[in-house]
């Protein structure tokens, strides 16, 4: 079974909520390799869609040593993330841009996001960080913020 048809089962049945869907799923980084994309452009970190519908959007995040994430929101989605593979710190920010919250994740932990929630993520080791995001709705109407923000 591909990932996408595991994805998709976890995610078909309305009556299970979405976390634990999520935690179903029991995603390993050896699963993940084939879609981990390294950094392009301006980004530190690689990003790719790996599944879409109209209910959700899957993302594979590879963070290299050192590197973080722009500071972002996930405009009208909620999101669940699943720390695949390392440690990462999740900065939440205020409105404002200033650091409201760090927060410390390790492989196999998961933690949740509003849309309005800005944050960044950072990966602080000299180790990779893969984690495995699902949105619903897909992802639209998300901005990212100046970089000052990134304090």
């Amino acid at each position: 079974m591909t990932i996408q048809e595991k994805i998709r089962q976890a995610l078909q049945g309305k009556e299970v909520p979405f976390d634990k869907a999520i935690r179903s799923l029991n995603i390993r980084s050896k699963e993940l390799e084939p879609y981990i994309k390294q950094p392009q452009g301006r980004l530190e970190y690689g990003r790719n869609v790996i599944y879409r519908n109209q209910e959700v959007e899957v993302i594979v995040v590879y963070l290299p040593p050192f590197a973080k994430t722009l500071v972002h929101d996930h405009g009208f989605s909620k999101g669940e993330v699943h720390v695949v593979q390392g440690s990462l710190l999740n900065l939440i920010y205020n409105k404002d841009l200033s650091v409201n919250k760090i927060e410390s994740y390790q492989a196999e932990e998961f933690f949740h996001v509003e849309g309005d929630t800005i944050h960044l993520m950072f990966n602080p080791t000299p180790f990779e960080v893969i984690s495995f995001h699902v949105y619903s709705p897909p992802l639209a109407h998300n901005q990212t913020y100046p970089a000052e923000g990134r304090g």
